[in-house]
This record gives C-alpha cells, structure tokens and sequence, in this order.
C-alpha cells in the first residue's frame, strides 16, 4: 500500500482534518446558538430593562400632549391642534403593554438565554411600531416629521439585535408607514385635522408654523442624538472592560506560566533521579530483590519516568509559546536522516509491544531547526507507537511530492479518533475517551507541541482516521532543491 496516496474510495467513513499552519492557537468554537445565548444573555436583559424605562416617558408625553388636547382653545393659542383620542388611547396602549413587559422580564431568571429576551425585544419593538404608525397618523404622515421617529427604532434595533435582525425591523417600519400612507390615499382612513389647522386659522400660517416645524426637527434631532450617543458610550465603556479583563488575564496567564516553569524545573530533576535510583535497584546493583519489591519498584520506575515524560513536554511547550524564546536559526536539513535517526531511537520501544516499524524514506532537503523538527517527528511517531495495538504496524514514509514540497506520512492501524473529535486533539491535555482507555500514560500533550512546532516551521499537518481504520497523519513542508542549497 503507497502511504502517501490519500485513503481509497471504499474508506469513506475516514474523517479528515487539516491543521491551519497560520494560525496554531485556533481552537473549535462552541456551537454558535449556545454561544450566542450565554454571551448575550445578560447584555439583551439589560437592555429590555432599559427599553421598558424609557418607554414610560414616552407614555407620560403622549398622556400629557393628549390631556392639553381636551382644552384646545388653549392649545390653539399655540397654534397647534391635537387629536386627544389617538393619543391618550396610544399612551393608555403603551403603558399596559409595558406593564406587561416589566412582569414579563422579572419572571425571567439573571442568566436568561439571548433567545427568550430577543423575542421578548422584538414583540417590544413591533408594538411600539405599531403605536407609532397611529400616532404619525393623528399628527400627519403628510406635513410634519412625526414619520423620523421611525428612526428611533431601528437605532435602538441596531442596539440590541445584530445587522440582519436590525434590517427586519427597518423593513417592519417601512411597510407600517407605506401601508398607512395607501390606506390614507385611497381614503380607506379618514386624515384626522392637520396640526397646525390652529395655526391657519389664527393667521399665524408663517412665523408660528415654521417656529413649530423647527422645534418639532430639533426635538427629533435630539432624541436621536441621546440614543446614539448611548450605544457610542456603551461600546466605550465596554471596550474599556475588555482591555481591562484583557491585561488581568495577560497578568495572571505570565504569573501562572512562570510558576509552572519554576515547579517543573525544580521537579525535573528529583524525578529523574527516583528513576535512575529505581533502575539501579531493579539492576541489582544493591543485592537481588524480592518479587513483591520489584514489582513495587517497577510501578515507582514507570511512574517516574512517565512524569519525567510530562515534565519534559510541559517545558517544551512553554518554551514554544514563550515571547522571549529567539526564533530558531535554520538551516538545511536531511529529513531522510533525520526521520531514520529517530525510527532508530524509538524502536525499542516499539519492539517491547511487537510493533513492526516500516520505512520509505526518500532523500528530501528542507530548511528548518533541527530541535524544532525533531520534536516534530519524534511526537508524532510516538503518537503512532502509543495507540497502535500490540503487534500492530507503524509505517513511515517521505519524498519530495514537487520542487517545493516535501512530504512525511505516518501511518497506524490503531484506535482511531472519532470524526466528532478529530478537530481537537491539538489542544492541550485534550485526549479522546477511547485514548485515555487504551494509553493511560500519555501526556496529552505531543500534539500540542506538534500543532506550534508546525507553525513555526510553516508546516501544514494534516490528520486522516477512523477507530476502523486507524490513523495516518501526512506533514507537508517547504523542501529545498540542490540548486538551492548549493547556492
């Protein structure tokens, strides 16, 4: 079977994931839906809240312009002539429907959902419309600017909901206006007095009605300048929050980092000399042994040697995400060599389980770090080694694919990784329920550091498995050609 060839056609059920090289901190997001609602939650209820406040005021100055309607000859001292029916009607509508909300929203728990609190929005919005829409039609769709106030809506829109959701109530608003302007064309609604009848009559026509077009402008201008100005601050006082949240958590992550180098530095080394003093015992070096005490001695040597494993992985990977750490210089390597040295070195390993390790090894130049593709190989073929069965096969094969890529593959028959979980095995101590049964000394780690040392020597891995098929894991990189390295 050729290792590089991609899986065949009756290996369908093989999952495949590539690693962006670009981007190694990139980790699966959670479902968008729950994401959304235990991010927005909090933010939409507040807002409701606020939402429900400010419409009481719009309430009281419907109910007060409709009180001083019932008086109109002192209204049309003014020059204004108010219908007190739709407006006090309209404020009576609003402020049991806002009752309503507010009773709504305290039945509601702290943690809400987004999901709940947008419908509950959008049945804010949709009556306040709907109000609105009567209430142009008492003051004139025609000759005032009572239709802007549209407007406040679909910024409040923009507030709470995201961009598609803030177009719907824009296009909401549109048909509640065009649908009132038809119904009032075609005299299907009767046009209440115009407001500044009063005016006419008066004969104030000029001074008093551009007085009152000028206000009536201002206001608006006002009202929307308030509601604009608080998603501004809003979005300021949030941004101040995050960069705040932003340097503790800089803070705490540079103190926990340097704690855990200074813990497994000074664990190192008691480490590995429990194992070394364990080995000499097992040796015989200090007189011959009884069973119960080798066996005892035995699981101490595993253990130790296992946590100096994790140890040694952990400083890896701390060194590999380090600011400080200088870019590794590179140079031209043999990847032949380099992948037979480390086939060499983990043999015996593999031999202790009866794994047969089979190589195809072309000669290929790259430009990278020998430390650096070291780790690399090395993780990888003990990733093949760790969940191939007893007996088992690893295979091991590179070539340079064209002039400018050279190609590795690693290829087990082992457990797999299931498709669900494939995407996220690069992440740190992420094992797989199946991995954790079948290896129970594994760190968790190795791919971890595979996932940084990929990126660093512009590297893509990609991973192809099945728990029915096994696992093949290719890594593509830059290769050098002769010419080159010569030059």
């Amino acid at each position: 079977m050729d290792d590089l060839a991609p899986p065949a056609a009756d290996e369908a059920s093989v999952a495949v994931y590539e690693l962006p090289p670009d981007d190694p901190d990139a980790l699966p997001a959670l479902d968008e839906n729950e994401q959304d609602a235990q991010r927005n939650g909090t933010l939409l209820l507040q807002n409701a809240t606020w939402f429900c406040q400010l419409r009481w005021i719009v309430a009281g100055v419907l109910t007060a312009a409709g009180l001083a309607a019932c008086f109109p000859a002192w209204t049309n001292r003014f020059g204004v002539q108010l219908p007190p029916s739709w407006l006090l009607i309209s404020a009576a509508v609003l402020a049991v429907a806002n009752s309503g909300f507010l009773f709504m929203l305290t039945r509601l728990p702290p943690d809400a959902h987004a999901g709940p609190l947008r419908v509950h929005l959008w049945c804010q919005i949709v009556l306040d419309l709907v109000v609105l829409t009567a209430v142009v039609h008492s003051l004139g769709s025609y000759v005032t600017y009572a239709p802007v106030a549209y407007l406040f809506h679909i910024i409040l829109a923009c507030i709470f909901f995201p961009r598609w959701e803030s177009l719907g109530v824009t296009i909401v608003s549109a048909l509640l206006f065009g649908a009132l302007v038809l119904l009032e064309t075609a005299g299907i609604l009767h046009r209440p007095p115009a407001l500044f009848a009063a005016a006419t009559v008066a004969g104030m026509s000029g001074q008093s009605v551009w007085m009152w077009q000028l206000g009536s402008l201002l206001a608006i201008w006002a009202i929307i300048w308030y509601l604009a100005s608080r998603l501004a601050a809003e979005l300021r006082k949030r941004k101040r929050e995050l960069a705040a949240a932003n340097r503790r958590l800089e803070a705490s992550s540079a103190e926990r980092a340097s704690h855990m180098l200074q813990t497994t530095h000074q664990l190192k080394a008691p480490f590995a000399a429990i194992h070394a003093n364990a080995q000499l015992l097992l040796n015989g070096y200090v007189g011959p042994l009884s069973e119960p005490s080798r066996a005892v001695i035995e699981k101490i040597a595993a253990r130790a040697q296992m946590l100096s494993q994790q140890i040694q992985k952990m400083l890896q990977l701390a060194n590999l995400r380090s600011q400080s750490q200088a870019k590794p210089s590179l140079t031209v390597l043999d990847l032949r060599k380099m992948i037979q040295r480390e086939v060499e070195r983990i043999e015996p390993l593999a031999a202790m389980r009866g794994i047969s390790l089979e190589t195809s090894l072309e000669p290929v130049l790259v430009r990278g770090s020998d430390d650096y593709l070291v780790m690399l190989i090395d993780n990888l073929l003990h990733n093949a080694i760790n969940y191939s069965y007893d007996g088992g096969c690893v295979a091991v094969a590179c070539r340079q694919t064209d002039r400018t890529t050279a190609c590795t593959v690693i290829r087990d028959h082992g457990i797999g990784i299931p498709a669900d979980k494939l995407p996220r095995v690069f992440q740190d101590y992420y094992r797989t329920l199946e991995a954790t049964q079948h290896n129970k000394t594994s760190t968790g780690l190795g791919l971890a550091i595979v996932r940084l040392v990929a990126q660093a020597v512009q590297a893509t891995v990609r991973i192809e498995s099945s728990p029915s098929w096994g696992t093949r894991v290719t890594l593509l990189m830059p290769a050098v050609s002769d010419d080159t390295s010569s030059g």
